[in-house]
């Protein structure tokens, strides 16, 4: 009997130590400059701009800038049901991503997208879907930087490249077509 009761107390204390999981997708502590973003495999060296995205299992996957995250999240298939952390920019502290105030504009963010997030209070803060968005559609500074290196500065960052001649009543091709017709010949 003492045999039984022994074997049932370690049973139980195998299962109440056993890892729970993370149901709650908080954070996950690791250690700095041995963890790589999964998306552009650079270490996780600056506790100011790192960001976390937690999986509906409640699995971590880490990264070095913020851009990195929303790049790699918008290609999984439960993207909709992560949980994103991101470092406080000021206190170093792991904040949730959708209640940060965010700002652009910080040229020290490791991949050079320009993002960084607090909570404390920021003149023209923006939102994190915002932050998606710029990401989605290319509006960085390092898509400023570039245009600047170029010598294209007079251009929008989203329209960096050629500007596109627009069609006007005079350029469409039925009426270049009328004036080839009505044109004498050389």
């Amino acid at each position: 009997m003492n045999k039984l009761l022994c074997l049932l107390f370690v049973c139980l204390l195998c299962l109440s130590s056993c890892k729970k999981g993370n149901r709650e997708q908080l954070p996950v502590d690791f250690v700095w400059d041995r963890v790589v973003c999964e998306e552009c495999k650079m270490a996780l060296s600056d506790p100011h701009y790192s960001a976390q995205v937690i999986d509906p299992d409640g699995n971590p996957y880490y990264f070095d800038d913020i851009g990195c995250a929303i790049l790699w999240l918008r290609r999984q298939p439960w993207q909709k049901k992560a949980r994103t952390w991101v470092n406080d920019v000021h206190t170093k502290e792991w904040i949730d991503a959708e209640k940060a105030s965010w700002m652009y504009g910080d040229p020290k963010t490791p991949m050079g997208y320009g993002f960084s997030a607090t909570l404390q209070p920021v003149k023209k803060p923006m939102t994190f879907e915002t932050v998606k968005k710029w990401m989605y559609i290319g509006k960085t500074l390092v898509r400023e930087n570039t245009a600047r290196h170029l010598g294209l500065d007079n251009q929008s960052p989203v329209t960096v490249g050629p500007s596109l001649k627009r069609s006007t009543p005079e350029n469409t091709l039925e009426n270049r077509k009328k004036n080839e017709r009505t044109q004498p010949k050389k």
